[in-house]
C-alpha cells in the first residue's frame, strides 16, 4: 500500500467515526437543546417586534400631529420675521440717507462760517500758537535748590528744590484750550472781541514755584565734630518741639 492509499483509508475511517458520533444520543440531545434555544430567541424577537410596531402605530401619529402644529406656527413666525426684517432694512436705509444729508449740509454751512470768520480769530489763534512755541522753548522751566537736610542714620540728605514745572504745564494746557475755543467761536455769527482779549489776558503766569523734596547720598567724608554736634543738638530740639516739651 502506498502513501496515497494509506491517507485515503484514514480519511474513510475518520468519516465513519464522525457519522457514528452524529448519530449518538448525546450529540442528538445537544443539537435539540441548541435548536430549542434558538427557537425561543427568535420567538421572543418576533413578539417584541409586534409589540413595538403596535406602540409605534399609537405614538408616531400623535408626534406627527404635534410637529405639524409647531411647523405651522414656525412658518407663520418666519414669514413675519422676514417682513419685519425687510421693514427694518427700509427704515435703516431711510435714516442713513437723511442723516447723511443733514450732516453734509451742516458741514457745508460750517465751512461757510469758517471761511468768512473774522480775521481777529485767526490772529488770536496765531497769538496762542506763538505762546505755545515760547512755552515749549528751552529755559522756560526753572529749578532752584533751596537747601538740604542731612540724616546721619541713613547717611543720606533730603534735598529741597523749587521749580515752575506745573505752572508751565498749566500755561501750555490753557493755550491749547484757548485755540480750541477760538476755532469754535468761528461758528458763531459775530465775533466776541472782548472774550478774545479775556483769553489773552488769562494766560497763567509761569512764575509760580512749588517746593519738591528729593534724596541724595551724603558726601563720603565725615563732617567736622562741631558740625556733627550742632546737627545732633538741632535734631534734639526739633524732637522736643514736636513732643511739646521744649
Amino acid at each position: 500500500m502506498n502513501v496515497k492509499e494509506a491517507i485515503a483509508k484514514k480519511e474513510e475511517k475518520l468519516e465513519a467515526l464522525l457519522l457514528q458520533a452524529e448519530s449518538s444520543p448525546a450529540i442528538i440531545a445537544v443539537r435539540a437543546q441548541q435548536a430549542a434555544a434558538i427557537l425561543t430567541t427568535r420567538t421572543d424577537a418576533t413578539r417584541k417586534i409586534a409589540a413595538l410596531r403596535n406602540e409605534e402605530s399609537l405614538t408616531i401619529p400623535k408626534l406627527e400631529a404635534v410637529r405639524a402644529a409647531k411647523e405651522k406656527i414656525y412658518l407663520a413666525a418666519k414669514i413675519a420675521l422676514q417682513a419685519a426684517s425687510d421693514e427694518f432694512q427700509t427704515a435703516h436705509a431711510a435714516l442713513s440717507i437723511e442723516r447723511s444729508q443733514f450732516t453734509n449740509e451742516i458741514i457745508r454751512q460750517e465751512q461757510v462760517l469758517f471761511e468768512s470768520a473774522d480775521p481777529a480769530l485767526d490772529a488770536a489763534i496765531l497769538f496762542f500758537r506763538d505762546k505755545l512755541d515760547y512755552l515749549r522753548s528751552p529755559g522756560r522751566i526753572s529749578r532752584n535748590a533751596i537747601g538740604s537736610e542731612n540724616n546721619l542714620i541713613s547717611w543720606r540728605k533730603k534735598t529741597f528744590e523749587e521749580n515752575n514745572t506745573q505752572a508751565v504745564h498749566d500755561a501750555l494746557r490753557y493755550c491749547m484750550d484757548a485755540i480750541t475755543a477760538l476755532e469754535i467761536m468761528k461758528l458763531t455769527p459775530e465775533v466776541d472781541k472782548v472774550k478774545i482779549e479775556g483769553l489773552k489776558d488769562g494766560i497763567p503766569s509761569i512764575d509760580q514755584y512749588a517746593v519738591f523734596t528729593g534724596s541724595a547720598p551724603m558726601p563720603k567724608a565725615l563732617p567736622s565734630w562741631d558740625k556733627l554736634h550742632n546737627f545732633v543738638d538741632e535734631r534734639i530740639e526739633a524732637l522736643k518741639i514736636k513732643a511739646g516739651i521744649a
